[in-house]
């Protein structure tokens, strides 16, 4: 770009506590009068009025007959008071009236008060409480002797009781030995009848066809018992296989419910790992940086390399050395093209306050992706993006725009303003000369209102200006400067930042135009540019803009995690499909199991059964065998049997006879104990009835002495 067009300005390379109270209380003891308190001991001392007591008695009446005469004379009095008013007074007449009329009430109710505690007085002689108090203490030695009475019947009733209750536990002994002794006599005369029907000779062809089905009869049973035995082992063989099949289909159920579970999870993970994966994009999309390169070439390298080994500042234009440099800087220049970012154009920027640390954050980080693509293709030291230098590009931005100071009026740097900022940041500073700063008339524009400007605009600021810092093919010290000519060979800190000044006849534009400069500003680690580190903030600000090969990357990993989703989710839904099966086959083999042990509950039954009728068969074969043998014994044998089962009759008929009397007698002592006891309970009742209307003569005669 010709200096025509933009000034543009070197950078000159120089070596530099509570308190309780209680509260008392007292007890006294109760009082009891004599007379109601002693009922049963001391009957004659404690049941008797002393005089004194009496005499005090009739003094409380007296004194009561005397408090109602003087209630009658106050009422009196109050009465007479109250005609008197009335006289005196017609306008008071009514109330008066009512006066009256109340006194005279209270006066005839005193008058009957007077009447009643005067009959009480009367009454209340000597003689009369001494025979009121007689009667209360004949009474209550009545009521002692009753109460005697009464428990005496008690136990006469509960001695009466124990005698039923043994003489019921005798009885039903007894019962049970008659009753026995009864069995005893039928089974002995049983004995007889069939002893004597072998010895008469009956049912000897019988007993002999009675010993050959019973005979049968156990070969059957014993013959059911085997299949019975049989079928038992079949029916025990059956539940086992089914039971095994229920654990093999249970032991496939829990495997299958695992695999669900763990599919499950599968797709919980790889929903999750999904949905990071998206708003890893997401976010990464918010902050997709520019791809935006800055691309010197190799020949710009060369020829650039070549001027400064042959100090070609000092060279006239025409030297073949700064010929090849500009040729090559015209061949990169026409290579660059801006490349816009949808996401900046949506970050408006319309006045100064719109550029904060955070915007100018950004741009610096920019700018300095730019610059370091550059000088690793020339072999040079980075850019480090600080919080001081950005507060320090910052700061020059804002001393320059305060002198309105316009770069393409003026053709020179603010070094004054330089200078201030510097030492506002802990920088040395020359009077003389600019040590830290790149310059250039970045845009001017016909807004001088609000700047209708949006990030993009202030990156493709940035492009241009680097544009005219290395191909302006006039000078090229702002090039080796980009480079890091100064840089003393470490990385530099780094910021950058824009002025806004408003001027006339800027690159030959009519009127007054609003100028923005771009300031790129530098500052080597050479302890020589420090005078108070302190306050220069040397944290690096980490590039936060994402870029292309980066959101491929991330789209990349998003395909993959939801491919990995799909996945899980088929295997959850064979998982839930073997899962159903399992539960199925095991339902069926439940099923199974369950009628095999109702078959095997069968079986065992049929052959409890069958074995019950071994036992019955043979039993019953013995039997038939003994009456076989009877019926073939000799005469003689015969009759010794006949005679042995009449002796046997005749000794449980005399045990019959005992225990039969023997019961009788029983039952005659439990009828008398009956008797007895029902004899007692009368007692009992009337002694109950006796006490109870003594009780309530003696409530009457102490209320009559009260």
């Amino acid at each position: 770009m010709k200096k025509s067009r933009i000034a543009l300005m070197s950078t000159a390379l120089v070596a530099a506590g509570a308190t309780a109270i209680g509260t008392a209380t007292t007890a006294q003891a109760d009082t009891t009068n004599p007379t109601t308190n002693n009922t049963t001991t001391g009957q004659t001392q404690t049941a008797k009025t002393s005089q004194s007591e009496l005499d005090a008695n009739i003094k409380d009446a007296q004194t009561a007959v005397n408090d109602a005469k003087d209630k009658t004379g106050q009422a009196q009095t109050a009465a007479d008071a109250a005609k008197g008013a009335a006289v005196q007074s017609k306008s008071q007449a009514s109330t008066a009236q009512a006066t009256t009329t109340k006194v005279q009430t209270d006066l005839s109710t005193a008058k009957t008060a007077e009447a009643e505690a005067q009959q009480v007085a009367d009454s209340a002689t000597d003689d009369a409480i001494n025979q009121a108090q007689d009667a209360v203490t004949n009474q209550q030695n009545q009521n002692q002797q009753l109460t005697q009475t009464v428990d005496t019947a008690k136990t006469d009733v509960d001695k009466a009781g124990d005698s039923v209750n043994s003489a019921q536990t005798v009885v039903d002994q007894t019962n049970t030995d008659a009753t026995q002794a009864n069995q005893t006599v039928a089974n002995a005369q049983a004995q007889v009848d069939h002893a004597q029907d072998v010895v008469d000779g009956k049912d000897s062809a019988t007993a002999q066809q009675n010993l050959a089905t019973a005979q049968q009869d156990l070969s059957q049973a014993q013959t059911n018992v085997k299949q019975a035995n049989d079928a038992t082992k079949q029916a025990s063989q059956a539940v086992s296989d089914a039971q095994t099949k229920v654990t093999s289909a249970q032991t496939s159920v829990d495997q299958a419910n695992q695999a669900q579970s763990a599919a499950q999870q599968n797709i919980n993970t790889a929903t999750q790992a999904q949905a990071a994966a998206q708003k890893a994009l997401d976010d990464a999309s918010q902050h997709q940086g520019s791809t935006q390169t800055f691309t010197l070439g190799t020949e710009y390298v060369n020829a650039l390399k070549a001027y400064n080994d042959a100090e070609g500042y000092n060279l006239n234009s025409s030297d073949p050395v700064v010929q090849r440099l500009i040729k090559a800087s015209d061949a990169m220049s026409q290579m660059l093209k801006f490349q816009s970012n949808a996401v900046d154009k949506n970050i408006k920027i319309n006045g100064r306050q719109d550029l904060t640390p955070e915007v100018l954050s950004q741009l610096s980080t920019y700018a300095a992706q730019l610059i370091n693509s550059m000088r690793d293709e020339f072999g040079a030291p980075h850019v480090i993006v600080t919080n001081g230098s950005v507060k320090f590009a910052g700061d020059i931005a804002d001393e320059v725009t305060a002198d309105q100071w316009i770069l393409a009026v003026e053709n020179a740097h603010d070094v004054p303003a330089i200078n201030r900022a510097a030492a506002k940041n802990g920088l040395f500073s020359k009077a003389t000369a600019n040590m830290y700063e790149d310059a250039a008339l970045a845009k001017a524009t016909s807004n001088l209102g609000e700047w209708h400007l949006t990030l993009d605009d202030f990156k493709q600021m940035i492009f241009t200006s680097l544009q005219s810092f290395m191909a302006n093919d006039e000078e090229w010290s702002h090039a080796n400067s980009i480079l890091g000519a100064a840089a003393h060979g470490k990385d530099q800190y780094f910021g950058v930042s824009f002025s806004d000044s408003i001027g006339e006849n800027v690159l030959g534009a009519p009127g007054k135009t609003l100028n923005f400069d771009s300031h790129f500003a530098f500052v080597p680690q050479d302890s020589s540019y420090w005078v108070d580190e302190s306050k220069f903030d040397k944290t690096a600000i980490k590039n936060e803009t994402v870029s292309a090969n980066e959101i491929k990357q991330l789209e990349s990993d998003l395909a993959t995690k939801k491919t990995a989703t799909n996945t899980a989710k088929t295997a959850l839904a064979t998982a839930n499909t073997n899962t159903t099966k399992a539960q199925n086959t095991l339902t069926a083999a439940k099923t199974t199991l369950a009628t095999a042990k109702q078959q095997q509950a069968n079986a065992q039954t049929t052959l409890t059964n069958a074995q019950a009728a071994v036992k019955t068969a043979t039993a019953a074969v013995a039997a038939a065998q003994k009456a076989v043998d009877e019926t073939s014994a000799s005469d003689a044998t015969k009759q010794q049997a006949l005679s042995d089962a009449k002796a046997a009759l005749k000794a449980a008929q005399a045990v019959q006879s005992q225990k039969q009397a023997s019961l009788t007698a029983a039952k005659v002592k439990l009828a008398t104990a009956n008797q007895a006891l029902a004899q007692a309970k009368v007692k009992l009742a009337n002694a109950e009835a006796a006490l109870k209307a003594g009780q309530q003569a003696l409530a009457n005669k102490k209320v009559y002495l009260d």
